[in-house]
C-alpha cells in the first residue's frame, strides 16, 4: 500500500497494526528491501499490511518519525510506534519481526 499523509494518519486513527516502510525513490537498498517484501508477500505467511511512504513526497511524516536514514521501517500496534529498524534488512530477520508484528493484531 502506498501512503500519502491522509491515509497513514486515518490508519494511526484507527489504531490498525501495520508495518511502514519510509523510502525513497532514489535509494538503492529501498530497492533491494522492495524485493524482500514482493518475495514475503509472495509466500503468503503473514498477514499484515506493510505501507509505503515516500520521503520526497510526504516530508512531513518524515520528520515527524525521525527519518534520516531511509529505508526506515516503523512497526505500528494499536496506532502506535512501537520499535524501528533502518537500513536495509535481509528476509531472514524481517520475516520473523512481521510474523511477531501480525500476532499484536487485534481483530
Amino acid at each position: 500500500i502506498h501512503a500519502d499523509k491522509e491515509l497513514f494518519n486515518k490508519m494511526i486513527a484507527e489504531k490498525k497494526t501495520f508495518m511502514v516502510d519510509f523510502f525513497a525513490t532514489w535509494c538503492g537498498p529501498c530497492k533491494m528491501l522492495g524485493r524482500v517484501f514482493e518475495t514475503i508477500e509472495g509466500k503468503n505467511e503473514v498477514d499484515i499490511d506493510i505501507v509505503k511512504v515516500d520521503i520526497d513526497q510526504e516530508p512531513e511524516l518524515a520528520q515527524k518519525y525521525n527519518v534520516t536514514v531511509v529505508p526506515t521501517l516503523y512497526f505500528i500496534v494499536n496506532g502506535e510506534a512501537e520499535n524501528s529498524m533502518s537500513g536495509f534488512i535481509p528476509e531472514n530477520v524481517l520475516l520473523p519481526k512481521l510474523k511477531e508484528l501480525a500476532a499484536k493484531k487485534v481483530g
